[in-house]
């Protein structure tokens, strides 16, 4: 049974897959983790043990979730109700990035007014915002000013305002669509290409036109998801995960960073740096998704209820990260105030945890709502095609990193 909405999209009833959710809430405490340096608990994160980490499956699984939230009536031929809905959402998160960073440049400030300490501005880069507030802050405004751990934010806002592209090649076929992001990919590196920062020098920490490429094979994977498809196992490719997997961890487990080949590849292959997507780090989030969904631990999370905690943190992902990641720098400053105390971590930890799951609560229970920048109309075909706020029950493309 289907079902057109105001404002133009068909709604087909679905169950929700607890277990995307459960991945989501797995990345989101593990980013809150990781943006805590000091803390010990972050040595037993995902990136200790592999060459991707958090953000690499978060960014996986956004592009799963747009498939699932716009395939279907872009194809059907909703293109323009798609795009808005795309862009709606799009300025929901920046609302959210700029409300973060302003929140943060707060903390920070009051913190170092507090603690008698400048210092702490250099954390995350205050300080190159209060040397010149004026290009400062036009440039958090503008999205290119990002400061350290709130830099994934406009990632998610560029990856939406190029689905409706991706999707327009997906229709046609979607090797067309792969080919197209991989084209985008080589062309970040080789020539190579980024979104400028403003006013600091340089480009932006998450190259947009590398990652795209992780996002878009998301959506590639959402869309055989509809189609009731699947990537089909096979014992040389899975062989050939395994062994990636455990060489990836022992490269880890080991120090010994650097370049996978000795410099012997180009270093957009075996670099390990996070900013531009190197192979090495797509190619292990994409062996470790392969091994995940052919093992029995992926039958095993359907059968998880979809109100467990994880899973209920990555249904209202946007909320939980936002609050997570302010929590996590108010405990940077204080790991950086008192220096390492493991009573201290942990209840620093827990408590961070325990707040993010009751902001997870609050927002199922429609107490807790992320403001848009404003509610887009149009006039389409003599008709008015209103964007709503997505219902927290409804697969929506819920984009959040470091």
């Amino acid at each position: 049974m289907t079902r057109k909405t105001d404002s133009g999209l068909t709604s087909v009833p679905k169950a929700r897959d607890s277990r995307i959710d459960w991945l989501r809430g797995v990345a989101l405490v593990s980013i809150f983790v990781n943006h805590m340096p000091g803390n010990r608990f972050e040595n037993w994160t995902s990136r200790n043990f592999g060459f991707s980490d958090a953000a690499e499956l978060f960014v996986l699984l956004a592009g799963v979730a747009a498939a699932l939230a716009f395939y279907r009536n872009f194809e059907s031929g909703a293109h323009a109700a798609v795009a808005l809905k795309a862009i709606r959402r799009a300025a929901v998160l920046y609302s959210a990035h700029l409300a973060s960073t302003l929140a943060a440049v707060a903390v920070f400030m009051g913190a170092a007014l507090l603690l008698d300490n400048s210092g702490i501005l250099e954390l995350i880069g205050i300080s190159h915002v209060l040397s010149d507030p004026w290009s400062g802050f036009m440039g958090i405004i503008s999205g290119n000013q990002q400061l350290g751990y709130f830099n994934i934010l406009p990632l998610y806002v560029f990856l939406l305002l190029i689905v409706p592209m991706f999707l327009a090649l997906a229709v046609v076929d979607i090797r067309l669509m792969l080919g197209a992001s991989f084209a985008m990919y080589l062309a970040a590196h080789l020539l190579p290409i980024d979104m400028p920062n403003f006013p600091t020098d340089g480009g932006w920490f998450f190259n947009p036109f590398a990652w795209q490429l992780i996002f878009v094979v998301g959506m590639a994977l959402g869309i055989k998801k509809i189609r009731g498809e699947c990537v089909p196992w096979h014992p040389v490719v899975g062989a050939l995960a395994v062994a990636y997997v455990v060489f990836s961890a022992v490269w880890m487990v080991r120090g010994l960073g650097g370049r996978v080949s000795f410099d012997v590849l180009p270093m957009w292959i075996d670099t390990l740096h996070k900013s531009m997507l190197p192979a090495t780090r797509l190619l292990h989030i994409l062996a470790l998704a392969y091994l995940l969904v052919h093992s029995p631990l992926w039958g095993w999370l359907s059968k998880l209820s979809p109100d467990n905690l994880l899973a209920r943190l990555g249904r209202n992902s946007l909320p939980v990260f936002v609050v997570g990641s302010l929590l996590s720098m108010v405990g940077y400053i204080t790991l950086v105030h008192t220096g390492s105390v493991l009573w201290l971590e942990l209840v620093l930890t827990a408590g961070g945890i325990a707040v993010m799951s009751v902001v997870a609560a609050a927002s199922e229970a429609g107490r807790l709502r992320l403001p848009a920048l404003a509610t887009i109309k149009v006039r389409l075909a003599d008709r008015s095609i209103v964007t709503r706020a997505p219902s927290p029950t409804i697969e929506t493309p819920t984009v959040i990193h470091h």
